[in-house]
């Protein structure tokens, strides 16, 4: 590889131009001095000095004293594909915060995918943790397809327990009575619902809380979890005009 073809490597991995040049300069010698590398590079002494500096930094460049001179030796270029593991490493730690950045100043929605059953458990509970008001669409035949009769008293025994109110709508259901009772049982003033009419039909479980829409089909016991306040808002501003409608 031709000299210049090294520095362009050298810049892409963001050595600064200049110490790149030195680095490269180097790799064809044993050692040398300020006063070589200055008139081999065409870099003033000054300027030389103050990359070296940064290639020593990088374990890049190491020091050779000779007598009362100071030379100058290159690494070997293993340390070049080191130095950027270390940089990816750095990156690596700081990207969880940098895409949540990203995404909060995008509003972009963050979308998330979920699949069986113990995945829309934690969904449930991720829910159960609001605060605020929930909003859902809830179809209780698909449910006990896949659900108990126990895992539903438990489910709303949690959602009477908090503080955050429920809206409920609930797709027409031979368990409706049976939901009634659990649910009166249970207590809880935290807890509305409505009966949708009789030719909405759906599998699917919405469920509106906070910034997220989950979107649950209990059919295949799988999700799609949307984390965005424009969308959320809007789903609740649907389930409202259901609401009021009924």
């Amino acid at each position: 590889m031709e000299q210049e073809e090294i520095t362009r490597a050298l810049e892409a991995i963001g050595l600064p131009e200049k110490a790149a040049t030195i680095y490269a300069a180097l790799l064809g010698k044993n050692r040398m001095s300020i006063a070589e590398l200055a008139r081999v590079t065409s870099v003033k002494r000054a300027t030389c000095y103050e990359h070296l500096a940064l290639l020593l930094q990088k374990d890049l460049v190491s020091r050779v004293p000779i007598g009362k001179r100071m030379y100058y030796a290159a690494a070997h270029p293993k340390n070049i594909l080191r130095e950027l593991k270390r940089q990816t490493v750095a990156i690596e730690a700081q990207m969880g915060d940098m895409v949540e950045q990203f995404e909060r100043t995008t509003n972009r929605p963050k979308v998330s995918f979920f699949e069986g059953k113990r995945e829309l458990r934690n969904i449930y509970s991720e829910m159960f943790k609001t605060v605020g008001d929930v909003y859902s669409l809830f179809p209780p035949d698909t449910f006990f397809e896949s659900f108990s009769e126990e895992d539903y008293d438990e489910f709303d025994k949690t959602v009477s327990a908090h503080a955050f109110k429920s809206r409920d709508l609930f797709v027409k259901s031979r368990h409706h009575k049976r939901l009634g009772e659990i649910r009166r049982r249970n207590g809880g003033e935290n807890k509305l619902d409505k009966q949708l009419p009789e030719w909405f039909s759906s599998n699917i479980d919405v469920l509106i809380f906070s910034d997220k829409v989950a979107l649950m089909s209990l059919k295949d016991l799988s999700a799609i979890v949307i984390e965005n306040k424009d969308i959320a808002d809007l789903f609740r501003n649907i389930h409202t005009f259901m609401w009021k409608s009924l």
